[in-house]
């Protein structure tokens, strides 16, 4: 009964897990400390610090030598500053800048744990899809060998022979396809982590682990309301650069015997174009409007996309628990008696490729579910920031 015992292992539910599995939380971890955008958001993170020092950008002062009686030179100095509020404005918007650049460094991180955990779960189906096709192909050649015996000997007619030969040809072209899929994933996988080496993965399955857990923050909401922070900044800003400005300044424009005290200068910088003011504080306005709406429209896309995930990782769950209860087990049964029904002469090839089709149809499908939950429950935690 080794064809028995073959077709069983193929259809059995899991795969004993390897002592040193490369994890997908290991991947994760891998691909935060060496991916190079990572790397490129926290740079950022500190250059906005950075940013925050020059918030006090007063204008260099100007050194100026004049000969304002045409007697001799006078050297003179002179510096401008704006409204102190202005100052101040400008470090409260630095401060949400950073802010944002911080909020932008968890979507980035966000985005990469989704991108490493989807090629990981897609790494593992086809992982399991070539092992299944590789076990099939080892079965159906055994099929087709035996078939050219029973032919040779008169048991069987050319079409089941013919039949037997073809369907162990198209299953060996599908098990090259599933390799060479399953060592693209692979190779892809290394690529994000930047291990040459990661290990072998854990068999495919489902992780029920926290499942009703969708509780955490949306990132991607997040950084929409950082974005609207700083727009509300600007506006502060903007109001602040509608007030006077200032210069002060030393030059003596007299004699030489002129006293200290009428040699300073001072000026002060009339607001008088008050439109193209109230246009600039406008445009902050506007663009703290745009980014409100910007973080509502997200926040409802991303609470709709949760609970489409969470309707279809209960869906794919609910087909999970029927396939392990009833569909596997049922599989099973079939083919026993099927493998019986051959042996016993009962049955001819054609029925008999049709079930083993049936079977690993099963399986496949089976894999199939596995793989709609883990990427709904991949989808909740990227939507939540988990």
């Amino acid at each position: 009964m080794r064809l028995a015992l073959k077709i069983v292992i193929i259809i059995l539910p899991g795969m004993i897990r390897a002592q040193e599995a490369f994890t997908p939380d290991a991947a994760v971890r891998a691909a935060l400390q060496n991916h190079p955008g990572i790397k490129a958001a926290a740079f950022e993170v500190q250059a906005k610090k950075y940013a925050e020092k020059t918030a006090i950008n007063l204008p260099n002062p100007e050194v100026n030598v004049e000969s304002p009686t045409g007697l001799f030179y006078a050297v003179g100095v002179l510096q401008s500053f704006e409204f102190p509020t202005v100052y101040a404005r400008q470090k409260q918007v630095a401060k949400a800048e950073t802010a944002l650049a911080q909020a932008g460094q968890l979507v980035n991180e966000n985005e990469l744990r989704y991108a490493v955990r989807t090629l990981y779960l897609e790494a593992q189906v086809a992982a399991f899809q070539s092992r299944q096709w590789m076990v099939r192909d080892s079965l159906y050649q055994a099929i087709a060998a035996a078939a050219v015996r029973q032919f040779a000997s008169g048991e069987i007619d050319f079409l089941q022979k013919n039949l037997a030969e073809n369907e162990a040809g198209k299953v060996h072209q599908e098990r090259l396809g599933a390799e060479q899929l399953a060592l693209t994933l692979y190779e892809q996988l290394k690529t994000q982590t930047g291990i040459p080496e990661p290990g072998a993965l854990l068999p495919l399955h489902a992780d029920t682990t926290g499942l009703g857990d969708a509780s955490g923050a949306f990132p991607a909401v997040l950084y929409e309301q950082r974005a609207a922070q700083v727009a509300e900044k600007q506006i502060g800003l903007a109001k602040s650069r509608a007030l006077p400005n200032f210069s002060i300044g030393y030059m003596n424009q007299g004699e030489r015997e002129t006293p200290i005290d009428y040699r300073f200068r001072a000026s002060v910088g009339l607001p008088l174009w008050a439109g193209q003011y109230r246009a600039g504080i406008n445009v902050a306005k506007a663009e703290t409007q745009a980014a409100t709406a910007r973080a509502a429209a997200q926040n409802q896309a991303a609470a709709l996309q949760l609970q489409r995930s969470r309707t279809e990782m209960f869906t794919a769950l609910s087909s999970i628990r029927y396939y392990e209860q009833e569909g596997l087990p049922r599989s099973r049964a079939l083919l026993s008696a099927v493998l019986r029904m051959r042996e016993a002469g009962q049955t001819d090839y054609v029925i008999f490729m049709k079930t083993l089709d049936e079977v690993f149809a099963m399986q496949r499908d089976y894999a199939v579910q596995i793989q709609a939950f883990e990427t709904a429950r991949i989808q909740i935690s990227y939507l939540t920031g988990r």
